[in-house]
C-alpha cells in the first residue's frame, strides 16, 4: 500500500510529465503545493525531501523548489515515470543497463554456483516452460525474474543485487508485456536454456557469451514487437 508521501511524489512526478511543472522552473510554495496534492505541509515536506535527495528537486535556500534537468536525476522510477522517450526507447535502455550487470554476474556466477543453486535454476527453467505452455504470463514472470535473481544473488556480493533492485522493479511492468507474446516466451526460454547450460558447465566464457546472447534476443524483440522508435541499443 502506498503511502501519502508516495502519493504526493507521484503527484509531482506526474505534473513534471506533463508539463505542469517544468524543467529547470519552481514548484509552487509549500502551502500552495500541499493544497494542490491534497495532502499535509509535513508530508509536502516529505516528498520533497527524498526527491531532492533522488536528485529530482532542487531545493534553494531563499528562492524554492526548483524541478533539475532530467540528466541529473538518480531515481530510476523517477527517470521510467517521466523519460520524455518512447516506451520503445525506455525499455531498451534499461535492457542495455540491466546486460552490463547481469553479463558479468552470470561469468562469476559460473565459477561459484552450487549443485543446489544449479539445480533450482533448472526447476525455474522448468516452471518457464509449464507457464508457457498453459499460457500462463503471471507465472512465466515469476519464474523468468526467479531465474535471474537466483544468479545476482549467487554471486555473494550484495551490491549486485542492491543495484540492480530499482531496474527490477522499472521492468517487471515490462516484462509482463514482453510474456503475453508467445514469441517472445518461446525465445526467453531457448535463451534461458543456453545460459543454464553454460552455467551447468561451468563455463564462464560460455555463460557470459549466453548472458549477452539473452540481452541482445530481448532487445531484438523488443524492437521486432513493439516498434522501430528507437536506435539499436549496445548491449556489452
Amino acid at each position: 500500500m502506498r503511502s501519502r508521501v508516495d502519493e504526493v511524489i507521484e503527484f509531482i512526478l506526474a505534473a513534471i510529465e506533463s508539463g505542469r511543472f517544468t524543467i529547470d522552473g519552481r514548484l509552487p510554495a509549500e502551502d500552495e503545493l500541499a493544497q494542490q496534492a491534497g495532502a499535509s505541509r509535513l508530508t509536502v515536506r516529505e516528498a520533497v525531501k527524498i526527491l531532492a535527495a533522488q536528485r529530482v528537486l532542487n531545493p534553494v535556500h531563499g528562492r524554492g523548489t526548483f524541478v533539475n534537468p532530467i540528466g541529473a536525476w538518480l531515481s530510476i522510477e523517477a527517470l521510467v515515470r517521466v523519460n520524455q522517450g518512447s516506451p520503445v526507447d525506455v525499455l531498451l535502455q534499461l535492457v542495455e543497463v540491466r546486460g552490463y550487470i547481469e553479463i558479468g554476474a552470470a561469468e562469476h556466477f559460473a565459477l561459484v554456483a552450487t549443485d543446489e543453486q544449479l539445480a533450482r535454476l533448472r526447476a525455474h527453467l522448468d516452471a518457464m516452460v509449464a507457464a508457457h505452455d498453459a499460457t500462463d504470463v503471471p507465472a512465466m514472470v515469476a519464474a523468468d525474474l526467479a531465474f535471474h535473481q537466483l544468479i545476482l544473488d549467487g554471486c555473494d556480493n550484495p551490491f549486485i543485487a542492491a543495484t540492480m533492485q530499482p531496474l527490477s522493479r522499472a521492468l517487471v511492468a515490462a516484462r509482463r508485456e514482453t510474456s503475453a507474446i508467445p514469441q517472445m516466451r518461446d525465445h526467453a526460454i531457448e535463451e534461458h536454456r543456453m545460459v543454464l547450460e553454460a552455467l551447468e558447465r561451468r563455463d564462464p566464457r560460455a555463460a557470459r557469451k549466453a548472458m549477452r546472447s539473452h540481452m541482445r534476443q530481448t532487445a531484438d524483440d523488443t524492437r521486432t514487437y513493439f516498434g522501430q522508435a528507437a536506435d539499436k541499443a549496445s548491449i556489452a
